[in-house]
């Protein structure tokens, strides 16, 4: 188990960084893969593959169609309610977009095995409908690889679902307070075994939409009993996911990149950022069930 925890550990902290091919490649990729991989590229296959070992089974028969059951309203999200890139405070240059039909609610992966680590349900809701897009950072001369700046999931959930599912985040959250695990640390002699300690926490709440949660996650090594000093080179790292609802649609904003306020020379400020959350909670209303 520790092994597990400790691969998850260095793929999502890598993941903060990671880069990617040229737009063409890109665009050849997302025709055969879905956004999310594409987002991700070949590293979240391997998360999957360590988390799938842990995590409970989640083999079984799906669940009814969204269409059953009779639904008054909207169903599948439109275009329109995702936000544009005009929205976003810094340059964007490609966008890579799907839809989705009864997929899992994500917000962060490793939260959501902490909080099975924590007794919580181990298994996401499930969708109604989704959309789905990644901003990517614009191309460069000469041309090197590219990174993302955003990434937006939007989910209908059925009736009183969506409320429902942001309250038990913040429970999640405070269950994930100060997760301790062992994981790997960068020292002079290559990697080596340390206690990192994940903290989750609601950094902001209630500035977009009906609900919204600024989550933040930072991953740290506590200092050595012997030496009093962190082993190896590991500085604290900021990891923020917006939660925003409005009516029955939720939306899941990634802000990375030149949009993320914890690097040097930072480009944006938090405050941005939410603004940013408060103009995808206006577009959404154009698909919200009820309407605003």
């Amino acid at each position: 188990m520790p092994d597990d925890v400790a691969l998850v550990e260095l793929l999502h902290r890598d993941l903060l960084h990671v880069t990617w091919p040229d737009p063409e490649t890109i665009r050849a990729t997302a025709r055969r893969r879905s956004r999310r991989s594409a987002a991700l590229a070949a590293a979240s296959v391997v998360v999957v593959a360590a988390l799938a070992a842990t995590l409970v089974n989640r083999v079984g028969a799906p669940p009814p169609s969204p269409a059953a059951g009779g639904y008054d309203g909207q169903a599948e999200i439109v275009a329109e309610a995702m936000l544009e890139p005009a929205d976003i405070p810094v340059r964007t240059g490609e966008r890579l977009s799907e839809t989705g039909v009864d997929e899992p609610v994500r917000v962060d992966d490793l939260l959501q095995f902490c909080a099975g680590k924590q007794g919580l349900a181990a298994q996401e809701p499930r969708s109604r409908y989704s959309r789905s897009q990644t901003l990517m950072e614009p191309p460069t001369e000469p041309a090197t690889t590219v990174g993302t700046v955003l990434t937006q999931d939007v989910y209908r959930m059925r009736s009183g679902a969506a409320g429902r599912f942001v309250d038990d985040l913040e429970g999640t959250v405070a269950a994930c307070g100060a997760w301790r695990t062992t994981g790997q640390v960068y020292t002079e002699r290559g990697m080596a075994a340390a206690d990192v300690v994940h903290r989750w926490y609601v950094a902001a709440s209630g500035f977009a939409g009906d609900q919204a949660l600024l989550l933040r996650h930072e991953v740290a090594v506590p200092p050595d009993e012997t030496t009093g000093r962190p082993p190896g080179y590991h500085p604290i790292s900021l990891d923020d996911r917006l939660v925003v609802r409005v009516g029955d649609l939720v939306t899941v904003l990634i802000p990375s990149g030149r949009l993320r306020t914890d690097v040097p020379g930072a480009e944006v400020t938090e405050g941005q950022v939410r603004q940013l959350a408060r103009v995808a909670a206006e577009r959404m209303c154009v698909a919200a069930n009820p309407g605003c």
